[in-house]
Parts: C-alpha cells; structure tokens; sequence
C-alpha cells in the first residue's frame, strides 16, 4: 500500500513538471517566432523577390464609413473611411507546425515595412497614410493587412446648375508617392467601393462607388494610381419644402396686388413685402453656394428673375395709383382710351341711337333724351330742306375718367403677371429637364 502511494505521488510530481515545460514552451513559442522573424529584419529594405524583375504588388480598398461634408463654397468634400492595404513580405514567413500552430501574429506598423502611400489633391498635409503606431496583422504565409482609418478631404468641383437636384462626381486618387510602377503596383481586386459599413448622410445618397485602377505616365516613367469615384445625389426634399415652394407661392402672391382697392393704401406695402422675402431667400441660396460666374443654378436664375418681375409689378402699381388720383379736370390721351376700350371697360363703350325719320319710330328708345333728340333732328331737317329718306343715328357717349385707366392698367397687370409666372415655371422646369437627360447621356 505505502509502494503505491509512493508511485502515485511521484506520477503527480512528473504530471506538474509536464504541464509546466508545456506551459513553458507555449509562452516561448511566439516569442521565439518574434525573435526569429525580426533578427535579422530591416523595415527600410522592400520585400520583393531578387530573383524576379516583377514589381512589387500592393492591393488597397476604401470602405467607406460615412460622407462628413460636402462645402460648396471650398468645393471640397471630406468623408470618414478606412483603407485595407496588403502585400506579401518574403522575409515574414513562417511554417505553423513548429511555432504551436500560429499562424498569425499582430505587430507594429513601425517594425515592418510599409508603401508609401498618399492621397493625391489632398487638402490635408501630404503625408504617408499609415499610421505607424498602428498594428499590422501577419499571416504565416508573409502577408501583411494593415487598416488605416482616417479622415480624407479633398478637393472637388461642384456643379451647380441643377441645385437642389444637381449630383456630384468626387474622386479618390491614391498612389505610391516615391515607387513608380517599375518598382510597385498598387491596385484594387474590386470594381466598386463597398457599403458594408456605409452610414447614411441626411444630405446626400451615394449611388454608386467606382474603382479603377490606372497607370499614368509622368516622366521617364509611370506611376500606378487606384481612383475610388464617388457618384453623389443631393436629397432635395428638405430645400423644395423650406426653400422652392415657400419662394413660388410668394412670388404668386405678388400677382394679387393689383387686386387691391386703390383706397385702401395697402398696395404699395404688400408688394415691398414681397419683393424683400425673396431678396432674403436670394441671400440664404447663394450664402450656400460657390461665388463663381463660370455657373450658376437655374433656380437662383428664376428667383432673380421674380425679383425683376416684382420690380416691374412695384412700378406698375406706382402708375396704377398715379392715374387713380390724377385730377379728372386733366383729358386722358388717346392711347390710354385705346387701352380702356381694348380691356373690355364697359362704362367707357360709346352707346349709339338710331332715329328712322321716315316711319318716326325709334329704334332704340332711350326715354326722354332721345324723344327731344328726334324733335330737334325734324326741324333742323325742315330748316335745312333735307330729303326726307334720311336716317340719322344718334351718338351717345360716355367720357372715359382716370379711374377707369388705372383699373384696366390693374386688370392689364393682372393678366400679364399671370402669364409671367406660368411661363418663368415652365422654363424652369424645362431647363432642368433637359440638362438631366443630357448629363445622363454623356
């Protein structure tokens, strides 16, 4: 009995010393492998094949994460994303069965080499874009993934002749800043940008994300660049229910005006009015917008064009007023009557009475007044030996007044603004149109 409790403690004993040199050998298995890896390992020497004249190959991907700005004004657009940078070092390799079956490590980015990567037509400082406090994931076959996460501004031309339905291109363009495509080519696996982490912007929807990989000449020699194309739309929604729409029912308004009493002393204020709310709509547009004469938006054109027509409607109402007051002692011109008559002004048509003198009935009797007329017309008939196969017509005639020259200029402005506004809105609309089918073309 005192034999096997003997052996028992000495097989426990030996157990303990196992799972330890076991417990020793895995902690010292990465550690060896670092040891290993990094001996001899210089992160200034770039890990290409010496025995192929094939240049390094370097593949990069944007994720885009989410569009922080677009400023019209700077033309720039900034947007949150992370880069997938990979390449394969020769000298990071290793075989998994004599390192415990590891096969992948996390290093610094500062201990290994890296490509010199750059964002072209950067607004920020032009520097490498990997972070070299960053890790960087090794597999046992030498490949090396890095993520570098960031902000990228860059600059951007705006267009602007369709605002607030206009779309916007901005590209990405990254490339190896000191290694021409002798030495390195960078490009991308995909043909578009990925979603997978994308979040929504308020302002603007991303169609679609484009990537294209291109070698450009530059020198002697040439240089591989990867442009990730964003295709941007702005949603409309939020400037058509605040901006558009308040802006033409207040030019419409302007068109009520001159349905307005003349008395009343109200026409001239309600016209300022609206031709100050849309002068501070006009601000607010072109506040957010490039100060540029190489184009500008249709809508901005329609407003200045409103604020011309409610000018003129300013102007027209001045004379409107003017006429009303104006002494009826004064004789209205000829054309102003022409303008009455043609306006359909009732009280200015001139009333004609026919007297057949033969029969002595009147064809149109107008009580009284035309009675006398006819007594008058048959003495002056016997005074004079007229035949008596005469007919004689009476004209009867209402004088037009200044009041009615500055009710048909109202009902003449009346109409006219109408008119203004059905065709500004059409062009508008037109215009649009066909600059969008257009741009969908090409």
């Amino acid at each position: 009995m005192r034999l096997f409790v003997y052996f028992f403690i000495l097989w426990v004993v030996w157990s303990l010393q196992c799972i330890g040199v076991r417990s020793d050998n895995d902690t010292h298995t990465e550690y060896d492998l670092h040891e290993r890896l990094f001996a001899l390992y210089n992160s200034n020497i770039m890990p290409r094949n010496v025995k192929s004249s094939d240049p390094f190959q370097v593949g990069i991907e944007l994720y885009m994460m989410s569009i922080e700005d677009i400023n019209e004004l700077k033309q720039t657009i900034s947007i949150m994303a992370f880069l997938e940078i990979t390449w394969k070092d020769r000298f990071l390799a290793w075989t998994p069965f004599e390192y415990s079956n590891i096969t992948s490590i996390n290093v610094k980015v500062k201990d290994i080499w890296t490509p010199d990567i750059v964002l072209e037509s950067t607004l920020d400082k032009q520097t490498d874009l990997i972070d070299e406090d960053g890790n960087a994931i090794i597999s046992s076959d030498g490949s090396v993934i890095i993520w570098p996460y960031d902000r990228f501004t860059v600059s951007c031309k705006i267009f602007i002749v369709q605002y607030p339905f206009d779309e916007q291109i901005c590209k990405f363009d990254f490339l190896s800043w000191t290694n021409p495509s002798s030495n390195l080519v960078l490009n991308s696996s995909s043909t578009e940008t990925s979603k997978k982490y994308y979040k929504e912007s308020g302002e603007w929807a991303l169609k679609r994300g484009l990537v294209l990989s291109e070698r450009r000449p530059t020198g002697d020699d040439a240089w591989d660049h990867v442009v990730f194309t964003l295709e941007l739309q702005r949603k409309s929604l939020f400037v058509v229910l605040n901006v558009m729409l308040p802006i033409v029912f207040i030019s419409f308004l302007n068109t009520f005006c001159f349905m307005l009493p003349s008395d009343g002393g109200e026409r001239i204020t309600f016209c300022i009015s609206i031709f100050l709310t849309l002068a501070v709509y006009m601000t607010i547009i072109n506040g957010s917008l490039p100060k540029t004469s190489d184009e500008v938006p249709i809508f901005g054109v329609y407003i200045c064009l409103q604020l011309i027509g409610c000018g003129l409607s300013i102007i027209a109402t001045v004379l409107s007023l003017y006429c009303y007051h104006e002494s009826e002692d004064r004789p209205v011109c000829a054309c102003l009557q022409v303008l009455v008559r043609v306006l359909c002004m009732r009280r200015g048509h001139q009333k004609y009475q026919q007297h057949d003198i033969n029969n002595g009935k009147e064809n149109n009797v107008d009580g009284k007044i035309i009675k006398e007329a006819n007594d008058t017309i048959d003495d002056c008939v016997k005074r004079n030996s007229l035949t008596p196969n005469v007919n004689v017509t009476l004209q009867h005639s209402t004088s037009i007044t200044w009041r009615m020259v500055s009710c048909a200029l109202d009902r003449f402005c009346f109409m006219a603004s109408i008119v203004w506004h059905v065709v500004l809105i059409g062009v508008l609309l037109c215009v649009m149109f066909f600059i969008k089918a257009r741009s969908m073309k090409s």
